[in-house]
């Protein structure tokens, strides 16, 4: 009997903790669905990033500066366009060279947008486009900027299983702030423009701190107010192409063109008329891989030297002296313009 009783009272006991943890569970799960409800309800931003991914900011604004002779050879990036198909297109009809995406991933498939879909519930929640999708929408910009917001083994493999599987169809920059995963895109997709992230100036300094890494690079893709003189000229010193992120206004686009960036990711879509008009005989991205291909002046492997920083300085200067006579009025579009925002 005592056998017994002690038996039937672990039993009892453990009915008790089963029950309890299954109110715990009830009680974390309704907790966490009335945040979830919560941020929907009065955080619209972060809702809209946990649904169907950030909405990009796209918008026209006429350009009241005056204009350099020419922008020819300066890329127009339309910043994060290709998070919405809807983005994409619009940035397409004003002539965006490059269209930008955000690439995350979820449940075994890449999908654009700016953020990670919460763990969980995710699936139930997330309707932000697949990757897929928006490269089919974005074939008449010619290329395609895949700025990656992860790096973890199983990610890179999907990666690099979805561009084997379009090779040769785009022209491809792929962006990230890890130079491992730059590195094994050399050996996997070399015809990839392989593109670093600079949003620092320590992650800037990288490419001082270690000449290996910034030899395997095409280009950075760097915070519009990290770049200089200076840095422009060690930049260009390297043959690198300089991507600035974001300009919205046309007298800080004018600045860093005398500096010799190549490339302009704007939100403003007269920004993106305005580059995109400039173009002739071929995507630009092509004629930046040609010149780039010669090892500019005073360069080597193990660093740049001051003659190449000098000599690059003086270019850059050369090339502001001649593009100051201005220009009356942006070029305009053939035909109804979309609607601008």
């Amino acid at each position: 009997m005592r056998v017994w009783g002690s038996r039937a009272g672990w039993t009892r006991r453990a009915g008790h903790l089963a029950e309890m943890a299954v109110v715990v569970v009830s009680l974390a799960v309704i907790v966490a669905c009335l945040v979830v409800l919560g941020v929907l309800a009065f955080d619209p931003e972060r809702g809209e990033t946990w649904t169907s991914g950030l909405r990009p900011t796209q918008f026209f604004q006429e350009l009241d500066t005056d204009l350099l002779d020419d922008y020819v050879g300066v890329v127009g990036v339309a910043h994060n366009s290709g998070d919405r198909v809807d983005a994409t297109l619009e940035a397409i009809a004003y002539d965006a060279d490059v269209i930008e995406v955000d690439v995350v991933s979820f449940d075994g498939q890449l999908y654009a947008s700016h953020g990670v879909p919460i763990p969980v519930i995710g699936g139930s929640v997330f309707r932000g486009p697949p990757l897929a999708k928006i490269w089919i929408a974005s074939a008449g910009a010619g290329a395609i900027k895949l700025d990656l917001k992860e790096s973890s083994p199983a990610f890179q493999e999907r990666l690099f299983s979805f561009l084997a599987n379009r090779q040769g169809q785009r022209r491809v920059l792929v962006v990230s702030d890890n130079p491992s995963l730059l590195q094994r895109l050399a050996e996997r997709e070399p015809s990839a423009f392989r593109i670093f992230s600079v949003g620092s100036a320590d992650r800037l300094r990288l490419l001082d701190d270690d000449p290996a890494f910034a030899a395997i690079l095409d280009g950075v893709s760097i915070r519009e107010s990290l770049i200089d003189e200076e840095h422009a000229a060690r930049l260009k010193a390297r043959g690198l192409l300089i991507m600035a992120w974001t300009v919205n206004d046309l007298e800080r686009v004018n600045e860093l063109v005398r500096l010799g960036v190549d490339g302009i990711t704007t939100d403003n879509l007269a920004i993106l008329q305005l580059l995109g008009s400039q173009h002739h005989g071929g995507h630009p991205l092509d004629r930046l891989r040609r010149s780039r291909s010669a090892s500019p002046p005073g360069s080597s492997p193990g660093g740049v030297t001051p003659a190449a920083v000098t000599a690059t300085s003086a270019a850059q200067a050369d090339r502001g002296r001649r593009r100051r006579r201005p220009r009356p009025e942006a070029p305009t579009r053939a035909g109804p313009r979309p609607a601008s925002r």
